[in-house]
């Protein structure tokens, strides 16, 4: 199995132990299971042949809280 060194930022580190804590059983399985979501949810998104699926999920996050072109 391979094994993936990051570095996380203090809020997200405390969101994904509160997550861990709340929905898996080990801090193993949480990764497992997030980052199995995220690839099957960035697979659809990249499937769909659709013109309004112009947003990537690493932009749509940004564009939810500031707006599409950053407005407030």
């Amino acid at each position: 199995m391979a094994q993936i060194e990051i570095t996380l930022p203090n809020d997200k580190q405390a969101q994904f132990e509160r997550l861990t804590e709340e929905e898996f059983l080990n801090e193993e399985r949480a990764i497992e299971g997030l980052l199995s979501a995220g690839l099957e949810a960035y697979r659809d998104v990249a499937d769909r042949t659709e013109p309004e699926v112009e947003r990537n999920l690493f932009t749509a996050d940004a564009e939810d809280e500031y707006g599409r072109r950053g407005e407030l």
